[in-house]
């Protein structure tokens, strides 16, 4: 069975798995903190006149064999597919966003396919992002593709919600993204609790119970209602007045800021909504969305965390199919 490595080079986050190509299994995962952001910063630093390219595939070559040592695998050789900030200003190598309409097959990626090297013995495929009129994403495309991928009964047409630090709303029309949106919502949550005059009224707490539900509930409406910037100092005057405690106040401005986000799609309610969320924001956008009345089709978490890996497989039949002589040998 042919096998390749799935590489998501992230901001702040690498993950790279062996998988199968027929069928999508994962033979083994190795993730670290060494994202792209990190890794151009040590570039600056450390790169001493080598090419950028040649300092990352250094990189990518020495996580390539920490993953095959810890799984007792020879990787030499083997296809990477890349996709993520790998593409970006401060990655490999900047590749140019696609444009919109994008098809969900995948067969309009911009990519660029890089040959083994004496410095590198691995083939690389990396993946572009795209871009609209005034907005751009990298990772995201490849997700969206894979989670169509993994849909049986698609038609052709939906609006995906991808939550994260940047969550990212996506319109699928006749088998192709025509528009996003980003919502800044998880990098604004974490200035307003850790950078802002809101971070001493609110505190972090991991548990679950009913009171933290229905305060999030209640920012969850609060949010929707509300201009974001009139509503936000609220959670300052919810802990000065004692209506709620830190702990409380802090699901409170999570809630603020996912109703604001997810209240923009109160006019899609008759369009097929789908969440593609994992992780500790799944349930919070599950509520949320319930709470709103948008009746959104959940995925599995399994589907969302294996998308970018069918993503990268259907772009990689797709040009398989069409330029094979460029990956000869690469499996």
């Amino acid at each position: 069975m042919m096998r390749f490595l799935s590489c998501d080079w992230g901001t702040s986050s690498f993950r790279l798995r062996l998988v199968n190509l027929e069928d999508a299994t994962i033979n083994g995962e190795y993730v670290n903190e060494i994202g792209i952001q990190t890794t151009y910063q040590s570039f600056i630093e450390n790169g001493n006149g080598i090419s950028r390219e040649s300092f990352y595939f250094g990189i990518l070559r020495d996580e390539i064999k920490s993953m095959g040592d810890s799984l007792n695998v020879n990787l030499d050789g083997m296809l990477v597919v890349c996709s993520g900030m790998a593409s970006s200003s401060i990655g490999i190598k900047e590749l140019p966003y696609a444009n919109l309409p994008l098809d969900t097959l995948g067969t309009s990626m911009n990519l660029e396919y890089f040959p083994s090297s004496e410095g590198f013995n691995h083939p690389l495929l990396l993946l572009s992002g795209v871009k609209s009129a005034d907005n751009v994403m990298r990772g995201e495309e490849t997700q969206l593709i894979g989670v169509v991928r993994q849909l049986e009964d698609f038609d052709g047409n939906g609006v995906f919600i991808l939550p994260g630090t940047h969550s990212k709303h996506i319109w699928v029309n006749n088998n192709q993204m025509t528009g996003f949106k980003t919502y800044m919502t998880g990098e604004v949550f974490h200035l307003m609790a850790n950078k802002s005059i809101l971070s001493k009224s609110v505190t972090f707490n991991s548990s679950e119970n009913e009171k933290f539900k229905a305060v999030f509930t209640e920012g969850i409406k609060v949010g929707a209602e509300n201009a974001l910037l009139s509503v936000l100092f609220n959670t300052r005057t919810n802990e000065l007045f004692g209506r709620y405690s830190k702990e409380e106040n802090f699901h409170y401005l999570s809630g603020l800021l996912i109703g604001n986000e997810l209240t923009n799609l109160v006019q899609e309610k008759e369009a097929n909504i789908y969440l593609c969320s994992e992780g500790k924001l799944h349930p919070n956008y599950v509520m949320g969305m319930e709470t709103l009345g948008l009746k959104a089709k959940v995925l599995p978490n399994q589907w969302v965390s294996q998308s970018v890996i069918h993503g990268q497989i259907q772009v990689l039949n797709q040009n398989i199919n069409n330029e094979k002589n460029i990956f000869l040998g690469s499996f």
